[in-house]
């Protein structure tokens, strides 16, 4: 652990989560999350370890090349913070896609130790289908 990286907030460290995500800096990504990290995506099966957690996020970003999730609201309490977020973004088509979400995240000691990502993978998919 970087020397006084427990101190900083969980707020901060998932603000940091989402430069590391919008930019696709998996250096950044790899400091924010528990090498243990438990990540529930919508729709798909649970990985546990930061390293599949970004292995997931970089495929994501191959089907979406364009994309921005831009937080709307975060609620924290504690060690935990909401976040509502808007996701915007085209596929390697340039079908455009845009959907909300919220995401929830367990931070200590200044790493994310479990994210579960919830949103309408049904709406997605009938979207992505010209539905």
């Amino acid at each position: 652990m970087v020397a006084g990286e427990s101190n900083r907030s969980p707020l901060a460290v998932v603000k940091d989560y989402f430069v590391a995500l919008n930019d696709e800096d998996w250096d950044l990504m790899a400091s924010v999350l528990h090498p243990e990290l438990d990540l529930i995506p919508s729709g798909s099966r649970p990985r546990i370890g930061a390293d599949k957690a970004i292995a997931m996020f970089q495929k994501i970003f191959e089907r979406f090349p364009v994309h921005q999730d831009s937080p709307t609201r975060f609620l924290a309490a504690g060690n935990t913070v909401v976040v509502e977020i808007t996701f915007n973004g085209a596929t390697q088509d340039g079908q455009e896609v845009s959907f909300d979400a919220v995401d929830i995240f367990d931070v200590e000691d200044g790493k994310i130790f479990r994210l579960s990502q919830w949103f309408d993978t049904a709406a997605l998919a009938a979207a992505l289908q010209g539905q």
